[in-house]
């Protein structure tokens, strides 16, 4: 082979090397994978588990965000969650996807959920020195019903006593269980005991809502009617609205990542304060 043709064959291969190189940066894992698996609770001989992505930037105790993935509290899985807490860690927040108690189809136990959030927040508090984050700054947040569940953490159903998280971070939640709103026939026999809308005190934490202005489940003026009844009470609320989306338009698309990057950094903007 001529000394020409080698330098062709070369030039084409680096070429393709740089190619697939920022191709390669442009791909991420099908699933982030968790820093760590944590069991807080057993109930009946299952365990409950955190799914612990660490921040990778640390001056002393971290902030930290627990998420929660949505699915009608029938379905689902904390995995839904891995890329938001991808990102968040390497924001300098430690982030935990919350498993909790699913129904499969079957009526939801909606109360038990809202306890098993209860106690992944609980031990978030108990274990803050190990885990190297800041007690007082542990903001819950999810999507759909991951939502409902870190909005009644923070309106205090089941306890109005205990510690409340430092923000609320609500993706399309569903926030209103009210006879004729969506998945009100879930809860029907006891809706109002579980509906964050009507729990609302001057102790619920300032939140964050984003959802999309095509959303069937969650509307804009649900959102807003939750803000104005926050604000009544001495409380902070934003809305996010984002033209054009549905429900669960926040999660990770490999092929579109337009609303996944919108909504990550607007969240952070609420986390830090700017």
């Amino acid at each position: 082979m001529s000394r020409e043709l080698w330098y062709t064959v070369g030039v084409v291969v680096a070429l393709l090397l740089l190619v697939a190189m920022f191709a390669v940066k442009k791909l991420r894992p099908v699933e982030p994978q968790p820093d760590q698996r944590i069991t807080y609770k057993t109930v009946a001989g299952d365990d409950f588990r955190l799914y612990a992505f660490f921040a990778e930037y640390m001056d002393g105790p971290a902030p930290a965000l627990l998420l929660l993935h949505g699915g009608a509290w029938q379905f689902g899985t904390p995995a839904q969650m891995f890329p938001q807490c991808e990102f968040f860690a390497q924001r300098g927040f430690h982030c935990f996807a919350a498993q909790y108690r699913i129904s499969g189809g079957k009526p939801p136990d909606v109360r038990g959920a809202i306890g098993d959030t209860r106690d992944a927040f609980d031990y978030l508090r108990t274990h803050a020195r190990e885990l190297r984050l800041d007690p007082a700054r542990i903001f819950v947040g999810g999507g759909s019903a991951g939502g409902h569940l870190a909005a009644a953490l923070g309106a205090g159903i089941l306890d109005e006593r205990a510690a409340r998280p430092a923000g609320l971070v609500l993706y399309n939640p569903m926030i209103d269980l009210a006879p004729g709103m969506p998945d009100h026939h879930l809860v029907s026999d006891y809706w109002e005991a579980v509906s964050p809308l009507h729990h609302l005190d001057a102790d619920t934490p300032p939140a964050l809502l984003l959802l999309g202005d095509r959303d069937p489940e969650v509307s804009v003026a649900t959102a807003q009617r939750f803000c104005g009844a926050l604000r009544e009470v001495g409380g902070q609320c934003e809305v996010e609205v984002y033209a054009g989306q549905s429900h669960g338009f926040f999660n990770y698309n490999a092929k579109n990542t337009t609303y996944f990057d919108l909504t990550n950094e607007r969240v952070l903007a609420f986390l830090t304060g700017r």
